[in-house]
């Protein structure tokens, strides 16, 4: 069975400016948090998630139709496969009112600026 949930943080929330490129397969969204990663961004236009024992980061999970052609579309635009890449895809815990589960989730890859401050709240809402 394939993994058909999303935890998104950034631009690909369900108010981010880049939702446009799941909305049409995302059969819904619910509030979440990524535990052990922290957000980094400040002075950027979107965020990474990094790996930060105790951290948390908030967002949604979504549900997805079409897992795999959604993901491929998706790594193309976050660059997973770049000489460099920002990011990369990986699989972990997160948390919803309705309990543990997993979920893909893009975090920071090789390529995230060293000048990404951390951002106060683990909360990005541009």
């Amino acid at each position: 069975m394939t993994l058909d949930r999303l935890f998104v943080y950034g631009t690909l929330r369900s108010n981010g400016s880049a939702f446009h490129m799941v909305a049409d397969v995302v059969d819904r969204a619910v509030a979440a948090v990524l535990v052990d990663f922290a957000l980094v961004g400040e002075g950027h236009r979107y965020p990474w998630c990094v790996e930060s024992p105790g951290g948390e980061v908030s967002g949604e999970v979504l549900w997805i139709r079409s897992c795999d052609e959604t993901l491929a579309r998706l790594d193309k635009y976050e660059g997973v496969d770049g000489d460099n890449p920002e990011y990369r895809r990986v699989i972990a815990p997160v948390f919803t009112r309705e309990g543990r589960s997993t979920a893909w989730v893009y975090v920071g890859g090789p390529g995230v600026p060293p000048d990404a401050g951390p951002v106060p709240g683990g909360s990005w809402m541009p």
